[in-house]
């Protein structure tokens, strides 16, 4: 957002508007986007049809980052966006189209925000249509959902199947019902550039190809771009664009959870969701009642305490086993992160893992003694679950879905007495949840967990004690409904005893010993997904001596780097090595002048002036950042805008930040105006981000990339420059 390679992409996309035909093109200026000052914009083109009513066609144009060339994410939406404007432009319509490159999509949907904000001809639109990376190696999402449950009108739902399958013929366009049903509860900050217009009641949906692929990463680019996804996307854009060129049903939003099955959209109300919630919280208390009545006799069936937290235990141990068996394999190959591109595999190893340790408990299990009373686990089980229904109701109808239909079958598996009906129920009640947190955007979420940096043991282990507990809490009120179950059906239900003999663990270590062996035998990172491994270096201003980071979310074994003259080849199983130099860089790539105002009395006690800072990049920076910081809340204020990016974090009355994102222009000049107390101190600190090295260090290894940035540092402290006089 706001580079110069931004720019020329907005330019060159207004020029092709005018080529093709639009009366008006020219690129929106956005000044100011997530807080952060910009030179960012939209390019927008009007082909002007018989009526005023408008139809808008967009994709973002900007890429995650300076290494990130985003020939799908989103060069291939802003591409095929322009190829629509020169094929619409052939023809009469009755629609005016506006076509639309929004820049700024990849920090928060800043271009479509700032759109929908100051277009003047906003109530005009009747339909917005989006493309959000056109890869054809994968599916095509559709994605009709905005923040907080708003949803495109089922019409527009039901026209793109429609078109997509009965008309064009084509192949592979889905819809992630459980990672809508996520994204939809919140900001929706993971969505794309329709959100903004869902939000002020526009019909809007975007098409996103596989978000599997390497989006965000200096991999998305030509080489691995299948083009086919083009004329895919474009062609269902089109035949909307033609079915509602003479006009929309309804120009109106709704919320509904869908789901398609086949080719087919089915569409549940929330309030259907409601009750079906408030059903299956009376089903339970049903087999709640008639489950205590037959409770067994206490001086037949003895009450055996401590029951819940032996099993909540056995239900830790079981969960340990599954999630720490990708760190044997990650021990074995050397790799902090083993499952880039084999996740399936390894939940296979993780199931045989888990049954491992369900071996090892089930023969504890004869020496803990747990009750056999159903009563006592379905009791926890129905708690648990009730309270995640009713607590998940206080945030949507949506998410409570899914932990009210676990509440139900477990309910029914109480309810019927025959033990394989009663397996088959309880069998299922965990699928909602498993669906919802292993979801359709689960690809995307794995390949992003490995990029996380943990630099210490402590944090490992945190990370890895963190899923642990998280799968274990998610899966108790499974074990408890299971163990009722289990004493209530009078049998072996799954075979449970015979598991627990000696064949059981042999069924189990065979099953892990192969599947380790294949995860062994295949390759952990590809040309599709490769670790990132990051270099940076600090300096403050004026000292050459500083300091140099190579930093990775993988292990940085393998990684070969030159340096002042000295090449290194990096062993061991370290994520975080500092590179030695002998401060030989002249970093001479930035000054930083500053001049102060005269004060003047804004009361008995304060006073006001102005510090005017004057940055001067001998390159153009990536990104510049003027913080400042009291022990005591003060006044800050400049026609720059005050904040820091993606909301990291939030000005105080004791901090104001200043942020340019990205490339500006030099020489900066941030004007800055404080109210301060009598003898007031500020700290000011300058810091300007490069995205290339002072001192040069080239680093290679097979299947990595890397990430340069070289950040300088300027200090400061100032204040009254006088007493004030009381």
């Amino acid at each position: 957002m706001g580079s110069p390679a931004e720019r020329r992409a907005l330019a060159f996309a207004v020029d092709k508007f005018r080529e093709y035909g639009c009366q008006e093109a020219y690129v929106m200026p956005m000044t100011v986007a997530a807080g952060v000052n910009t030179s960012s914009g939209i390019a927008v083109g009007v082909l002007k049809g018989r009526t005023g009513r408008i139809i808008i066609i967009g994709g973002h144009i900007d890429s995650a980052g300076p290494e990130v060339p985003g020939a799908n994410d989103d060069g291939s939406g802003a591409a095929t966006v322009i190829e629509l404007a020169r094929v619409i432009g052939k023809s009469q319509h009755e629609s005016t189209v506006v076509f639309c490159c929004w820049g700024g999509e990849e920090e928060g949907l800043r271009g479509s925000e700032y759109f929908v904000a100051h277009y003047p001809a906003l109530d005009s639109v009747a339909l917005m249509l989006q493309i959000d990376m056109a890869d054809g190696s994968g599916l095509l999402l559709a994605d009709p959902d905005g923040p907080w449950q708003v949803s495109a009108p089922r019409w527009l739902v039901d026209a793109s199947f429609s078109i997509f399958y009965d008309e064009l013929h084509a192949e592979g366009l889905v819809y992630p019902t459980q990672a809508a049903t996520i994204n939809s509860s919140s900001s929706g900050q993971s969505g794309s550039d329709h959100m903004p217009f869902l939000e002020r009641g526009i019909p809007a949906i975007d098409f996103t190809s596989d978000v599997s692929y390497p989006i965000h990463t200096p991999l998305d680019n030509l080489a691995n771009f299948t083009p086919s996804g083009l004329p895919r996307s474009g062609d269902l854009v089109l035949r909307l664009f033609e079915r509602f060129d003479g006009g929309v049903p309804s120009r109106t939003t709704e919320k509904y959870w869908l789901l398609v099955v086949g080719h087919t959209p089915f569409y549940f109300s929330h309030t259907l969701l409601r009750v079906l919630a408030l059903l299956a919280v009376i089903l339970a208390v049903i087999a709640l009642v008639l489950v205590r009545r037959r409770r067994p006799d206490p001086a037949v069936v003895p009450r055996i305490p401590w029951s819940i937290p032996k099993l909540s235990l056995v239900a830790l141990v079981v969960q340990s086993c599954m999630w720490l068996s990708e760190n044997v394999i990650g021990v074995i190959r050397g790799y902090r992160f083993p499952w880039p591109n084999n996740f399936g595999t390894f939940v296979v190893l993780a199931v045989f893992c888990g049954l491992i340790g369900l071996w090892c408990m089930l023969r504890l299990a004869a020496r803990m003694r747990l009750s056999a009373d159903p009563y006592v686990y379905y009791f926890r089980a129905f708690l648990m679950l009730v309270a995640l229904t009713l607590l998940l109701s206080l945030a949507n109808a949506e998410l409570a879905l899914y932990p009210s239909l676990a509440l139900a079958a477990v309910a029914a598996a109480m309810l019927v007495r025959t033990p394989v009906l009663k397996g088959v129920f309880v069998a299922l009640s965990p699928v909602p949840l498993i669906m919802l947190l292993f979801n359709e955007y689960m690809g995307l979420f794995q390949h992003m967990l490995s990029t996380l940096r943990l630099g210490s043991a402590a944090a490992s282990a945190a990370y890895n004690g963190g899923f642990i507990v998280f799968y274990t809490l998610v899966s108790l009120p499974f074990v408890f409904a299971f163990a009722g179950v289990y004493r209530d059906s009078g049998v072996d239900l799954f075979w449970l005893r015979r598991f627990g003999r000696s064949g059981g663990l042999v069924l189990a270590a065979a099953g892990a010993l192969a599947t380790g062996a294949v995860l062994c035998a295949r390759p952990v990172y590809d040309r599709l997904w490769e670790p990132g491994v990051s270099i940076t270096q600090r300096y403050q201003l004026g000292d050459a001596r500083g300091t140099i980071v190579m930093e990775s979310g993988e292990y940085l074994a393998g990684v070969r780097y030159t340096c002042e003259g000295r090449d290194t080849l990096l062993d061991g199983r370290s994520t975080q090595v500092t590179v030695p130099t002998q401060g030989s860089a002249t970093v001479s790539w930035l000054a930083v002048d500053a001049a102060v105002s005269a004060p003047s009395g804004a009361s008995d006690t304060t006073a006001e002036f102005t510090r005017r800072i004057t940055i001067h990049p001998t390159l153009r920076p990536y990104t510049v950042t003027v913080s400042y910081h009291s022990a005591s809340p003060f006044l800050a204020l400049s026609p720059w805008a005050k904040g820091l990016r993606r909301g990291s974090g939030a000005d105080t009355a004791k901090n104001a930040t200043f942020t340019w994102y990205s490339f500006p222009d030099t020489p900066l000049v941030v004007p800055v105006t404080f109210t301060l107390r009598d003898s007031q101190q500020v700290s000011e600190t300058v810091e300007v981000t490069y995205d290339s090295l002072a001192c040069p260090v080239a680093a290679s290894r097979p299947l990595t990339y890397f990430t340069p940035r070289t950040v300088v540092d300027a200090a400061a402290t100032f204040g009254l420059p006088h007493r004030v006089a009381p």
